[in-house]
């Protein structure tokens, strides 16, 4: 009984180290994107230079995706509690300042919505062929 509890007590260390690396390596990739983006002078914002930064030492096999994992797991479980604030954000909004830039909201969600539509197509394509054109 007493083996079982430790290998227990171990598994759980294991993951709990997991997960707290996984935290410090993407923490550590958000901040070296801070700081491209500010040799950049912000042309792209903080948090999508620190994904570049993770996707780029990921493919590099510089860090192993086995590292941040389990936190990544856990980000992509808990995803729409981080949409709340802004949610809450547009709610509190006044519906004057809304109903002025409708049409400008209209056109710019269609716009952006088609566009996103097409390019994921297209990539999908090149990529269900193999990236061969016909």
């Amino acid at each position: 009984m007493a083996g079982q509890n430790r290998g227990w007590m171990k598994g759980a260390a294991k993951r709990c180290a997991a997960f707290v690396s996984g935290i410090a390596i993407i923490v550590l990739c958000y901040y070296a994107g801070e700081l491209l983006s500010i040799l950049v002078n912000g042309f792209i914002s903080p948090a999508v230079m620190g994904m570049m930064v993770l996707f780029v030492f990921l493919k590099a096999q510089i860090i192993k995706e086995s590292w941040v994992k389990e936190f990544a797991g856990f980000l992509l479980d808990n995803l729409l509690l981080f949409f709340i604030p802004v949610t809450a954000g547009v709610a509190l909004v006044p519906f004057e300042s809304l109903q002025r830039e409708l049409p400008a909201i209209i056109i710019s969600v269609t716009v952006s919505s088609f566009l996103v539509l097409w390019v994921s197509g297209v990539i999908a394509q090149k990529m269900g062929k193999g990236g061969n054109d016909d």
